[in-house]
């Protein structure tokens, strides 16, 4: 079942719906934690005492995840962080395409090859010491309900296999001054030098993201 609605991901994310992908993303990304650890709705109920003393004092809560789904070697997990903003105003902040270099790490340059309402594909380009990758994501909002979904657009030139994944923004524990960003994401960051000699350091840069976020919406 969950091999088959991975699968779908890779399908048109408009099928779905942004928000039942993100619920299924974070299904598939979170579904090796216990009942009583798994993020839902962002209630307070979702993560161990420890996770919650994290999230309270501002850090980082990471779940790593390693994914084997044909000849996809996946990397990623699901990250959470609160942000001292409302949800509104981090929101604006992921709606920004024109943040995004600053808050997604060692990104060179995002820029947007196509857009409509709701939806953009972004061409990111990114730096390894002296050894570069660029992809394209296909980007789609749900403003309603603070959801961003993403998927590696297959139609472009990617140096990525594969990479899907959602950020999502909520209040934290029904304060309005405070946000919890959720994020997932899996990916196949390909072979080569960069699918081996960085895959570790990689896998810890994906799930940075909600750091990232953090840092940028608070110095904004």
């Amino acid at each position: 079942m969950r091999a088959r609605l991975a699968r779908d991901m890779f399908g048109d994310v408009g099928k779905l719906g942004t928000r039942c992908f993100v619920a299924v993303a974070l299904a598939l990304l979170v579904g090796t934690a216990t009942a009583q650890q798994q993020p839902q709705a962002g209630s307070s109920e979702a993560f161990s005492a420890d996770e919650q003393r994290l999230l309270a004092n501002g850090r980082l809560v990471r779940r790593h995840a390693t994914r084997r789904r044909g000849q996809l070697r996946l990397i990623g997990g699901s990250a959470f962080q609160v942000v001292d903003r409302s949800v509104e105003d981090t929101w604006q902040v992921l709606c920004d395409e024109g943040s995004y270099a600053s808050w997604i790490p060692s990104t060179d340059d995002a820029r947007t090859v196509w857009h409509r309402p709701g939806e953009r594909v972004i061409r990111f380009r990114h730096s390894v010491g002296m050894i570069s990758a660029q992809y394209h994501l296909r980007l789609t909002y749900d403003h309603e309900q603070h959801d961003l979904a993403f998927r590696l657009d297959q139609q472009r030139p990617n140096d990525l296999r594969a990479a899907w994944g959602f950020i999502r923004v909520q209040p934290f524990e029904d304060d309005s001054d405070r946000s919890l960003v959720s994020y997932g994401v899996m990916a196949d960051v390909g072979g080569g030098v960069i699918g081996g000699m960085f895959r570790g350091q990689i896998h810890d840069t994906l799930l940075r993201v909600p750091s990232s976020i953090r840092r940028y919406v608070h110095q904004h």
